[in-house]
């Protein structure tokens, strides 16, 4: 059994094995549809701390302004990840590999500012007001379902408090907006300057909920999904790890095999810390009735 402590502290465990290559050896976070496929938020995460560590080797004192990462192939938990770093201009490119075999590719852009922020959402309410994770399912999911979530909320490095996570705010709007903290036990982990990873982290978590939810919405079911392009854009450079965060996604366009989501992720002083636009692999299929079986 992997503690959370455990999984904290091996995201933020890069070691530099040569001039422009970083390696983590875990252990690393699973994700939701499945242990031993790679999570990949947390995956970007580790890109975007790799890339800060080898830009302040090299003194460059741009911010960094985006980052573009590409899910080329599933990742696996249980082998090592090697990050190879290349810059050209304001440009570094990051290869992702297990051994000789690349799941994933990042471009990240630094520039001597950063965009605009984005506006706090004005009908969220405040955290204390809303009832936690454990008690809104107990109250909206099957027996079975229960189970599979609280086992998956056993595994993550993040506390919960949804306000809108099953269902939008409004008829025919997919939105989930939820708080979320890194689990009291892994603060004393993250370093001072290691906000930004779990925010990056947060980017690509249950972001697919709200295509989940406008598939259900359709009579369908999510059979499988899967990132595939997942671009942020930050909107400042350091964040302190010990808050609540608030995570919004929608999903505006969801046709064949393709979702589009857009979110943002705010700290506790209701600040944009980074916007974000993902898209998405997605397999629906048709309900089956109850008594199908019979």
């Amino acid at each position: 059994m992997v503690t959370r402590p455990q999984l904290i502290s091996a995201m933020l465990s890069i070691d530099n094995i040569d001039d422009n290559i970083y390696r983590s050896e875990g252990p690393h976070i699973g994700g939701i549809f499945g242990v031993n496929r790679l999570f990949g938020g947390y995956i970007a995460g580790q890109v975007y701390e790799a890339v800060r560590i080898y830009k302040n080797k090299i003194k460059d004192e741009n911010v960094i302004f985006s980052m573009h990462y590409n899910f080329v192939s599933a990742g696996d938990p249980r082998k090592l990840i090697d990050i190879k770093i290349e810059k050209v201009g304001n440009v570094y490119t990051a290869d992702v590999y297990h051994e000789n075999k690349k799941i994933g590719l990042a471009h990240i852009k630094t520039d001597s500012k950063f965009l605009r922020k984005i506006p706090f959402p004005s009908d969220v309410p405040g955290l204390l007001s809303l009832p936690n994770m454990e008690r809104q399912i107990e109250n909206q999911l099957s027996t079975k379902q229960r189970k599979d979530f609280e086992l998956f909320l056993k595994h993550v490095v993040f506390d919960i408090r949804p306000l809108y996570m099953l269902s939008g705010p409004a008829s025919g709007e997919h939105r989930v907006v939820y708080y979320a903290r890194l689990t009291p036990e892994c603060i004393d982990i993250i370093r001072e300057d290691g906000g930004m990873v779990a925010v990056v982290a947060l980017s690509d978590f249950m972001v697919l909920q709200s295509v989940q939810n406008a598939i259900n919405k359709a009579g369908l079911r999510m059979s499988t999904g899967a990132s595939l392009h997942h671009k942020i854009h930050f909107h400042q450079e350091r964040v302190e790890a010990i808050q609540w965060f608030l995570v919004e996604t929608r999903t505006e366009i969801a046709t064949g095999n393709k979702a589009k989501i857009f979110g943002e992720v705010f700290d506790s002083n209701k600040e944009c810390v980074m916007s974000f636009i993902q898209e998405a692999y997605v397999v629906p299929k048709e309900v089956e009735p109850e008594n199908s079986k019979l």
